[in-house]
């Protein structure tokens, strides 16, 4: 016996709306706002693999008003318009769904319900099973013999009896429920009074709406069946409303809603101009077995055999197979020449005889995260000599704001190429993967070289790996006892202050619980509301600052919440990452995940320990040198305000900078018009905030936010700001108009900031691209800067036999350990290295210090 034809009909209007709001700010680095395509691919790609479905149609809504909307003009009435950024998604929407072969249906003056509802009766007397794929309860009612409802975003299958159990009636009595009780996501009124209670025993007892209203005297209490008199013509429009018709004439035949084979061409282009790495890889060919030339290495002969191969090469690409636990762990490692041959190293041959391959300055090697090989090959005690490329990197370099630089998505992109899942020990995948590297290096490489990046490349970015791969081998000391002792007293605090805050708010409740939180907030303490959210009240920090200046109770959650952050990230978490083999911490710095080029920390993240705080300072106590040996802490004075004197020229801040002026007092007596020896502390922080707000691109109203005066002073700070520093006010006009004319900003050596949405109509998004476009050249270019340095102290570190080394990087400061006997030497050596690195109009300063702890060193 043939099993019946099954049709999936898929809610694409809901399905769009649900991805736009599941995903947040998702944009190509073009600035193409992507989150619904994105999100409503992904949940369409889930459907046919998971349904394999042979007949299907994307069901949509029509544009412009329906007949609902004719019958009554409030229908609908409270949906917000359609969203700016989800508006230029629909098209994109619509052709990835030609595009994967299935139908599109939409019909003007109806609603997407409305075709699937008529699909439904014309398919069901066909004798054909349908599966509508949706959330939407209005679609409820369609659902019968043959016919059921799928959610896939919960995972849950409605049919007839679970109808029933959720509303009481029979799918086809829900509209008459609505009629009755209303729909505020609709906006259809029902009868006032009745709820859903109400009508589903209305409903039960005389089965339809219009058997309620012909049985008016049978309804009590009399209040119901008033409200159901003085209301009936709007309960039949409201069952209306709610009932989908089911009589279009679609003119369809089940052939046409099959399935057809996908555009992969047209796939993949959408999947490139929309940056949409992973789903590219859904429609990449994998090499054909026998392609790629594997070999592997299981003897000496054939050990020899292969070093031979290599002595030959300029370049070799590396892979390597780390464990996903512990990357020291190495089942195995490939090789390739080419982008058609590579070797295979299984984890039970010696490394040891791949050495002076390994640690020679030929063949040059190029990886995928050259860093994590390094690392690796360190912890079994082996190096790796003559980098030569690295292809994360490198992509990094090409566009800094990327979403991600796996090997797989730039494989896709890059080279057309599907790789095979990451299996240790399948030595035809790690091959594929070397030859991948081998090939996309070179293509990533002319890349650079076509849109002037690869002396960024080359000169800054590669050097910097091995720098990288010494501090986090090196790893720094923590003393877990102090932390101990430390991670006690807050517990003290906190509980200390879990009283202060059960008293003021007049009893016990979760402080972790923003709901909770909100309920003692705004119904119990009748504080204002600031700002509301999607679930109810907002108890962020932006609300609890401005709620503290009238009432002692949010100032006492930011103080819990601070300490209770500083004591589980830091104070608790640090002791248990030490590394048992080492006794040292070893963070990871990460060289492709900020969009400026400034390094990043994680595992643990060592940059955001406070530097001001008491209890900053506390945890920073708790790092310590090596036996015998001292910290040497670096900082740059004022990094960021000396590269715009230099950027912008302006004669008046540069000539502060040459007189050696406190920078931030002499601008506070520029734009107050005071004398600098009447300056007072509360002035000079004010003109610090506006120095480096200016930097930010600050506006008048962040401005105001920060100082906590009111807007127009703040206004007034920056008009007296750009009144004394008319170069500076010059340069970042010439900034904008740049960005505007390029699309991108630069910083000193070339690093490139694309900023695509600084022509945007969003006036948001806009600005925020004009802030960037002002910040990124001097924020980008102090990254630089310390970057050269760092690989500088690093190569004189090593060349002249120093036993120092850098262990920190944290934004403008570097942390170095330094034996005893090295002290005057290293410190002479950094200072020439951070401040020679680069000739600027206003010379480079660093402030130094030494300490036997973190927080003593530091300046």
């Amino acid at each position: 016996m043939s099993r019946k034809p099954r049709v999936h009909l898929i809610d694409g209007s809901s399905y769009i709306y649900r991805a736009f709001y599941a995903i947040k700010e998702l944009k190509t680095s073009q600035g193409i706002p992507t989150n619904a395509a994105y999100g409503f691919s992904t949940m369409l790609l889930k459907v046919l693999r998971e349904m394999s479905p042979e007949f299907l149609a994307v069901v949509l809504d029509a544009r412009g008003p329906t007949f609902r909307h004719l019958a009554y003009e409030h229908y609908k009435a409270n949906r917000p318009e359609m969203p700016e950024s989800l508006r230029p998604q629909v098209p994109w929407i619509h052709d990835i769904v030609r595009a994967l072969g299935i139908p599109l249906l939409e019909k003007e003056g109806y609603e997407a319900d409305d075709i699937m509802g008529s699909l439904v009766r014309t398919l069901s007397a066909q004798a054909v099973e349908v599966v509508l794929i949706s959330g939407d309860k209005d679609l409820l009612q369609l659902l019968g013999p043959g016919v059921v409802m799928v959610d896939t975003l919960h995972d849950r299958v409605f049919d007839r009896e679970a109808v029933l159990a959720r509303y009481g009636v029979e799918p086809a009595v829900l509209p008459d429920l609505f009629g009755l009780m209303g729909d505020s996501s609709d906006n259809i009124p029902g009868v006032p009074g009745i709820g859903e209670k109400r009508a589903k025993e209305l409903l039960q007892r005389f089965g339809s709406l219009e058997g309620v209203l012909s049985r008016l005297e049978e309804v009590s209490p009399a209040r119901i069946r008033e409200a159901l008199s003085r209301f009936r013509e709007q309960a039949l429009l409201s069952k209306r409303l709610a009932t989908i018709d089911t009589s279009l004439d679609l003119h369809l035949s089940l052939e046409a809603l099959r399935h057809g084979p996908p555009d992969v061409e047209k796939l993949r282009g959408i999947c490139k101009f929309l940056e949409f790495h992973r789903l590219l890889q859904e429609w990449t060919s994998s090499k054909a077995e026998g392609e790629l030339s594997c070999r592997e290495v299981h003897s000496r002969a054939e050990l020899g055999a292969f070093l031979d191969y290599l002595s030959g090469l300029e370049r070799v690409a590396l892979w390597m197979e780390q464990g996903e636990k512990d990357r020291a762990q190495l089942p195995g490692m490939a090789l390739a020449g080419d982008e058609d041959s590579a070797w295979y190293i299984p984890s039970g041959e010696s490394l040891e005889g791949l050495l002076p391959i390994l640690e020679a300055e030929t063949p040059c090697k190029v990886a995928h995260d050259i860093k994590a090989a390094m690392l690796c090959l360190g912890a079994r005690g082996l190096s790796l000599g003559a980098v030569g490329g690295d292809t994360m990197v490198a992509s990094y370099v090409l566009n800094p704001a990327r979403r991600a630089h796996g090997l797989e998505e730039l494989a896709a992109e890059f080279l057309d190429l599907k790789l095979g899942e990451r299996t240790p020990g399948r030595a035809q995948e790690a091959c594929q993967r070397a030859a991948a590297i081998w090939l996309l290096h070179q293509r990533l490489e002319e890349e650079l070289s076509r849109v002037g990046l690869r002396e960024l490349y080359v000169g800054l970015e590669l050097p910097l790996i091995p720098v990288l791969a010494s501090m986090e081998a090196r790893g720094i000391r923590v003393d877990t006892q102090l932390l101990g002792e430390l991670s006690k007293e807050m517990e003290q605090s906190l509980s200390r202050l879990e009283g202060e805050i059960y008293e003021l708010a007049g009893s016990s409740f979760n402080i972790n619980s923003p709901q909770q939180l909100s309920e003692v907030l705004f119904q119990r303490l009748k504080l204002p509301v600031i700002k509301r959210t999607k679930t109810g009240f907002s108890t962020d920090t932006e609300v609890l600052e401005n709620l503290s200046r009238g009432h002692p109770l949010p100032a006492k959650i930011l103080e819990y919440r601070s300490l209770a952050k500083l004591k589980g990230t830091y104070v608790d978490a640090l002791p248990a990452m030490v590394d048992q083999r080492t006794g040292r911490l070893h963070t990871s710095f990460n060289q492709t995940v900020t969009a400026t080029g400034r390094l990043s920390s994680s595992g643990p993240n060592l940059q955001n320990i406070p530097v001001r705080t008491e209890l900053g300072q506390r945890i920073r106590r708790a790092f310590l040198p090596a036996e015998g040996c001292w910290f040497l802490s670096a900082d740059y004075s004022q990094v960021e305000l000396r590269i715009l004197a230099h950027l912008s020229g302006d004669p008046v801040l540069r000539e502060a900078f040459q007189r050696g002026d406190d920078v931030h007092a002499r601008t506070a007596a520029e734009i107050l018009g005071v004398p600098l020896e009447k300056v007072t502390a509360q002035m000079r922080r004010e003109a610090k905030v506006v120095n480096f707000g200016i930097i930010y691109g600050m506006t008048a109203y962040g401005l105001a936010k920060e100082l906590g005066v009111e807007q127009k002073v703040a206004q007034a700070y920056i008009e007296g700001y750009f009144q004394r520093y008319r170069g500076v006010r010059a340069y970042l006009d010439r900034v904008l108009e740049q960005a505007r004319e390029k699309g991108h900003v630069e910083t000193l050596l070339g690093r490139r900031r694309y900023l695509p949405e600084i022509l945007s109509s969003n006036t948001a998004a806009r600005k925020f691209a004009e802030r960037t476009a002002i910040n990124t050249p001097i924020q980008g270019t102090a990254a630089d800067l310390i970057k050269l340095a760092m690989i500088r102290i690093h190569r004189r570190l090593q060349t002249e036999g120093h036993g120092s080394c850098i262990l920190l990087q944290v934004h403008d400061e570097l942390l170095l350990e330094v034996p005893e006997p090295e002290r005057e030497k290293v410190q002479e050596l950094v200072r020439q290295e951070m401040e020679g690195v680069q000739s600027l109009e206003v010379a480079l300063k660093v402030d130094m210090g030494w300490g036997k702890n973190w927080a003593e060193a530091h300046c």
